[in-house]
Order: structure tokens, then sequence, then C-alpha cells
């Protein structure tokens, strides 16, 4: 008979006791579960915070996406920093407008006094 076998998942830290590892699915978030590095009477042995601080470690070391996640939300729905872009954008085009429109007002002021100057030489 197989011994069981501790496996945790690294998205939400469920952790469970199996004999195969094609069984170790977690049952919150139906992904494939990581085998701990420790035997199961080990593991037994913890007490309840020491058991927790042993899944958070590895849970951090063996999980880089975390910090993606956290951040993720960030990335989704900054508004903050897409409207101080925007606003930048804006600031850009209403001074490339400003320009062009004294570029017009002075061609049509030079194309005027130009009508002017034929009519009465």
């Amino acid at each position: 008979m197989r011994e069981l076998s501790v496996y945790y998942c690294i998205k939400c830290g469920y952790y469970a006791y199996y004999q195969l590892p094609k069984n170790a699915v977690c049952p919150k978030c139906n992904q494939k579960m990581k085998l701990l590095d420790i035997s199961y009477q080990a593991f037994m042995d913890l007490d309840c915070e020491e058991r927790d601080a042993l899944l958070s470690q590895e849970i951090l070391r063996n999980c880089p996406s975390i910090v993606t996640r956290i951040t993720a939300p960030h990335k989704t729905a900054n508004q903050r920093e897409t409207i101080a872009l925007l606003s930048a954008r804006v600031n850009e085009l209403e001074a490339e407008n400003q320009k062009l429109n004294e570029t017009v007002a002075w061609m049509h002021q030079t194309i005027w006094d130009m009508i002017r100057k034929q009519k009465h030489p």
C-alpha cells in the first residue's frame, strides 16, 4: 500500500493528503496540486502554526506569479495612470492645435494683405 503524501495548491494554499499524484487536484481551484517536500508523518508532527508557515514559504518560493496576481488588478484598472497619460496627450494635442491655429491665422492675414495690395497698387 502506498503512503500518503502532502500536496498543496499554489493558487489558494489548500492542502490535502493523497496516495496518488493524479488525485491531487484542488477542490477549490480545480488545479493540479504540488507535492510538499516533507513526509506525511513529519507534516502531521507539526502544529498548525508550523504548517501554515511551511505552506506559506512553499507558496512564495514556488509561485513567482503571486506578485503578478496581486498586481493584476492594478494593471488592468489603473485609472489614475491612464488619466495621467491621456491628460498629457491632450495637453500635447492642444499645444499643437494652438500652434496650427496661429499658423492658419498668420497665413489668412498674409493672404488678405496680398489681396489688398493687388487691389490698391
